[in-house]
Formats: C-alpha cells, structure tokens, sequence
C-alpha cells in the first residue's frame, strides 16, 4: 500500500508526548491548516527528526496522513524562534504568546495561506539586524490583528488599510501606536466574538 507524502511549511505551536519515545505536534502548516502530527521515537537520541522539529520553530515537514493523526516522516528545521530572538528575549514572548492565540483559534484542517504568509512576514520583520528599536507592544498588537483579521474575527472597518495589507515597516508599526486604543479595543472585540475572552 503506498501512502501519499504531503510537504509543506510549518509553525509548531506545541508538543506533547506519547508513549515513551513519541511525541505528538500541533503545527500550524501553509497548504493543510493545522494539523496534529506524531513523530515515532523523536525523543531517543539516534531519531533522525530531534533537534529538527521543536515547538515555536518554523519548519519544511513531510507528513502522511494516519487515522488518528498525520505522521512526520521527515522535518528540516528553517528557522527556531527562541534562537533567531536570543538577544531580545520580549520579541520572542510577543511571538510565543501570539501563537498559542493562534493554536487556540484556527480550527482543523483549512488552509490560510495569507495568515501563514503574514505571520511568517512578521517574524521575518522582527528578526531583521537592521531593525533595532522596534516598539514591541505595536508588533505585539499588530501579530495579533493579523491573526484575528485572517480568521474573520475582524473586519477590515476595524483596521486601517495600511495597516492590513503589505509588508511590516516602522511606518505601520507607527500607525499602530497612533491608533493603538481603538485597535486594541478591536483586538478585545475580536478575542470576544471568537468566545476565547
């Protein structure tokens, strides 16, 4: 019997384990949704995925689809969060504390590409060299009208244009902190109206 192999990008959101040596992921993914994924064996020492798949790292998994969960046959790691932010230990809690949000709202296995694209744009933002005084309670707030905007918790009446679309700079991240009351009371909103607040 062959399997069909899926490969895909990924966010692990979480993990926990199974039996002695297994584990289980929650991985927000680009082209299936998110998808609870077992790993056989990850937490022996030879297993050809540890190191390569933790949770709060972006990842390229190869998965197949089993009949409680998917099973990763193969990970390559593309970037650790906790490793790209080692010198700002707050980025790195803003993006932790955003994906466990995100862990908690996206249901099952539907695609949403653009949030994927808009919270990887996002990391990549916050981990660029150049950018040294980023206000980090506007990208705080930012990663998070994202994600609700994406999932349809928020409208776009709820969030300036410039705001929405594009790429992240420092002008929108200053147009966060102009607006910042009104926008958190949107977040607010949106946290309501998904029945998590």
């Amino acid at each position: 019997m062959s399997y069909h192999i899926y490969n895909t990008r990924g966010i692990v959101l979480a993990e926990r384990p199974l039996r002695d040596a297994d584990r289980i992921y929650t991985i927000f993914t680009r082209d299936l949704g998110l998808v609870r994924a077992s790993a056989t064996g990850v937490r022996k020492d030879l297993s050809k995925l540890r190191g390569h798949i933790e949770p709060f790292s972006v990842a390229d998994v190869s998965l197949v689809r089993g009949r409680e969960y998917w099973r990763l046959t193969s990970t390559e790691l593309v970037y650790d969060l906790k490793t790209l932010f080692d010198k700002n230990h707050e980025s790195f809690l803003i993006f932790a504390k955003n994906l466990s949000l995100l862990e908690k709202l996206v249901a099952g296995e539907d695609k949403h590409i653009k949030l994927f694209d808009d919270i990887i744009s996002l990391i990549k933002f916050a981990a660029k060299e150049r950018v040294v005084t980023i206000d980090w309670e506007a990208l705080e707030i930012l990663v998070a009208l994202k994600i609700l905007f994406n999932l349809g918790y928020l409208s776009e009446e709820d969030i300036p244009n410039k705001v929405l679309g594009g790429e992240p700079d420092d002008e929108v991240l200053s147009m966060v902190l102009a607006d910042k009351k009104s926008l958190i009371k949107a977040i607010n909103h949106g946290i309501e109206s998904s029945q998590l607040g």
